[in-house]
């Protein structure tokens, strides 16, 4: 093992060891989250060693492999906008048993895989690109009706970060993207407005739109507390004096309010260099999503500013070795896919310290390897698996 794939390697430890510190930190209130974490980090531990046994890189270049997988992942999505349990106004989880699957995180590897493979099998074929990533848009959209606005931007950035990257000098293709995204916002907009007497008409087209003003409501409301954080003043011109005046912001409690919010923002205000220690926060523990959606904060009030920079060191290293190791590979192939892995997890990470240190409007995104979760966390293991397998 060379030295980029050890600082991976052990980086990937100590982010998974942080993360059951954190969650051992809830243990009082919330113990299911701990023991669920340990169980969930030791079938990890199998999976990882799997991949790195028998997985092979050139499983992922045989077509039928995306077709199937792609016909799969659609008729989930499909099927859990449908049929799919709602919990807490959200369809996202695919319930066997006793078992939930979050069909979006496997969603999130599947997108890395096919670009790696559509840029490497097709590098010159425009329309093939196109097809690819017209797919990748629609597996969004149903990603983002169940609704989760957080999982479908992360999706569509990063692919198109990736297109864009493999294909910076052919402005064709660039442009061809930036379409595509266009036209995916002009059709949620349409949703939006269109009339409720044509939307009666279609079952589906019904339930469309009210998902979609849904969501914009509010995700809107998200969006104007983030925004009079830092401009709360309204502009008033009048054009008969020609005078202009900024006055304060006046909104609907619920809009103006959030109670997650501004317990982070006081514990932001309130953050120490060494914290108050494990399950000693008294501010976080209002924050219903704790050891997922705000592990950061979590962390922030009971390890300090210090423990947050040794997440954020931990992160930024482990992208630098996995892009050396993915530019250092033995084939093309498995460069696209290694560095699209490496941008998945550091971009993933960028977002949810954003949204954490009030940077970002408020969305739940998970922290990889920290935040409780078990299909992010295997997902996120087997990409490090992929990485650790690459020959350089």
């Amino acid at each position: 093992m060379n030295l980029d794939k050890a600082v991976v390697f052990v980086s990937t430890i100590f982010l998974t060891f942080f993360g059951l510190l954190l969650n051992a930190s809830v243990i009082t209130t919330q113990r299911k989250y701990f023991f669920k974490e340990v169980l969930l980090v030791s079938l990890g531990i199998v999976v990882f060693v799997l991949v790195l046994r028998f997985f092979e890189f050139d499983i992922l270049k045989k077509r039928w492999i995306y077709i199937v997988g792609g016909i799969i992942l659609f008729l989930l999505l499909t099927y859990l906008l449908i049929f799919g349990k709602p919990m807490n106004n959200a369809r996202r989880w695919l319930y066997i048993g006793p078992i939930s699957i979050q069909v979006s995180e496997i969603v999130k590897l599947y997108v890395i895989s096919l670009i790696a493979y559509s840029i490497y099998k097709y590098p010159r074929d425009t329309l093939m690109q196109c097809i690819v990533y017209a797919f990748i848009l629609v597996l969004s959209v149903l990603i983002l009706f169940e609704p989760d606005l957080g999982m479908s931007f992360f999706i569509v950035f990063i692919s198109t970060v990736l297109f864009v990257v493999a294909n910076m000098y052919d402005r064709k293709k660039v442009v061809i993207v930036i379409s595509f995204v266009a036209i995916i916002s002009v059709l949620l907009v349409f949703f939006y407005f269109l009339p409720d007497k044509l939307a009666k008409r279609f079952r589906f087209t019904k339930m469309a739109k009210a998902r979609v003003v849904s969501m914009v409501s509010y995700q809107k409301r998200r969006v104007i507390r983030f925004t009079r954080k830092f401009f709360p003043y309204k502009i008033d011109f009048d054009f008969s004096h020609f005078s202009l005046k900024l006055l304060p912001r006046t909104y609907e409690r619920e809009i103006a309010y959030s109670m997650q919010s501004s317990k982070v923002k006081e514990a932001i205000e309130n953050a120490t260099w060494f914290g108050a220690g494990l399950s000693q926060g008294s501010l976080t523990k209002y924050l219903p999503e704790r050891q997922n959606d705000y592990i950061s904060v979590l962390a922030l009030e009971e390890t300090g500013i210090l423990g947050v920079c040794i997440l954020g060191f931990l992160f930024l290293i482990m992208f630098i070795s996995i892009l050396r190791i993915g530019l250092n590979s033995d084939s093309v192939f498995v460069q696209y896919l290694v560095t699209g892995i490496g941008f998945v997890i550091f971009v993933q990470a960028l977002l949810h310290f954003g949204v954490n240190f009030q940077v970002l409007p408020e969305k739940g995104i998970s922290l990889p390897f920290v935040s409780y979760g078990g299909t992010s966390y295997l997902i996120n293991i087997t990409m490090i698996a992929m990485v650790l397998k690459a020959r350089v």
